[in-house]
């Protein structure tokens, strides 16, 4: 078993808080909310809104999406990383 040294990343260590992997899960945590009220919102204007006016919502949807998702690889990539 080898033991873990002072060059190990510090969420490897036993016992160490790593703040980067809380500050990634809150960032996540956001961007998933918004994801969800985004797509909330988009259901209603099914309903009443214009095509148009719905196109421009979904093309939003779409942006909001995307930087859902780029926050779960941003957390996911620095949990394989450093294993914390």
């Amino acid at each position: 078993m080898s033991s873990v040294t002072s060059s190990s990343p510090a969420c490897l260590k036993l016992g160490v808080f790593c703040e980067t992997k809380m500050l990634l899960m809150a960032n996540y945590g956001a961007a998933s909310a918004e994801y969800c009220a985004a797509v909330a919102v988009l259901e209603q204007m099914m309903i009443r809104a214009s095509k148009e006016v719905y196109a421009e919502r979904r093309q939003t949807l779409e942006v909001v999406r995307i930087i859902c998702e780029a926050a779960l690889k941003e957390l996911d990539d620095h949990v394989s990383a450093h294993g914390c």
